[in-house]
């Protein structure tokens, strides 16, 4: 059941050629809006998860039409036929006045300018490659393994960016007592949690950041100590950074759709699995976080991978 609320839901998102974050409320083919922050994503999000009831009616009267037995349904084909009907007229208009109103003041990409989005999703070859690749016993918890990775990604694209732009990474970078170095900042956090295609935008329901902020609070106490859980972290994307990100780049997944990329494997992955979620959900972004901060220097990057994008200079230093 989960599966199929998580597809209902992601049949109205997609993303253009640019990776940027749409809103198609009637599919590919219909109009398409870009999303111009998590709030307005969670808003979204929640406002397709609520209709999902109204849409289940017309499917449920169709398929008592077509599982009853005629003797069962005898004298009743007739009101199932009206509920099947009114349900469907009932949930277009309330759906259709639902969309006009959220989606006022949004940008409408005009449809000589559209991409086909990525509904049909090219990258599923690779989210099996690696579902396959982290999935135990090969590895002791799938959600963790693909959330270090995620959060260190994050890192990786704003370094990336810098480094084209030919500027600072938008980093604040902190020296530890014993000479580590860790990384913080408004937009890290945005590719975690806030922007619109971040890693919570896709695996938190529609749940505000603010959820996150425990672990937000736990991980950037541990990344600055000596605990046991933030070594582990380490030590598990020490392990599977290299190897991942040749995979990725032979493909030719760009740097900037890797984030995503490790976030549609764990919600692929809770979808094909039975019972809640949040648990996993939790294990996921926590791992995430706490390896967005951690010090390229730490983590053996592909030799292809430009030295800038190891160690870029950030904005500004903070030393004890």
């Amino acid at each position: 059941m989960r599966g199929l609320a998580s597809a209902f839901i992601d049949s109205a998102f997609g993303r253009d050629a640019q990776g940027r974050a749409l809103f198609m409320p009637f599919g590919m083919m219909g109009a398409q809006y870009r999303i111009p922050d998590a709030r307005s994503a969670a808003r979204l999000r929640l406002g397709v998860a609520c209709m999902m009831p109204l849409a289940l009616c017309p499917i449920i009267g169709l398929a008592l039409l077509v599982i009853l037995p005629r003797s069962l349904r005898s004298g009743h084909d007739a009101a199932l036929w009206l509920f099947t009907g009114g349900s469907f007229l009932a949930f277009f208009a309330l759906y259709t006045a639902w969309t006009f109103a959220s989606t006022r003041g949004m940008e409408r990409i005009d449809a000589a300018a559209r991409s086909l989005p990525d509904l049909l999703d090219p990258e599923q070859e690779i989210i099996r490659r690696l579902l396959d690749r982290f999935r135990p016993p090969r590895t002791a918890c799938m959600a963790q393994t693909l959330g270090v990775q995620a959060g260190f990604a994050c890192q990786m694209v704003l370094r990336g960016r810098a480094q084209q732009a030919g500027l600072p990474a938008p980093l604040i970078e902190l020296a530890t007592t014993d000479g580590q170095l860790r990384y913080f900042g408004d937009a890290l956090n945005g590719r975690l949690a806030e922007d619109p295609d971040s890693l919570w935008a896709i695996l938190g329901d529609g749940a505000p950041a603010t959820d996150l902020a425990h672990q937000f609070r736990d991980m950037t106490d541990a990344c600055v100590g000596d605990d046991p859980e933030y070594a582990a972290q380490i030590d598990l994307l020490q392990r599977h950074w290299t190897s991942t990100a040749r995979l990725l780049q032979q493909r030719g997944i760009l740097l900037e759709l890797w984030p995503g990329l490790f976030a549609r494997s764990m919600q692929r992955w809770l979808a094909d699995r039975d019972g809640d979620g949040t648990q996993a959900v939790q294990a996921f972004m926590r791992a995430a976080i706490g390896m967005s901060k951690i010090d390229p220097a730490e983590i053996l990057v592909p030799d292809t991978t430009p030295a800038p994008v190891r160690r870029s200079p950030p904005m500004s230093r903070t030393r004890p």
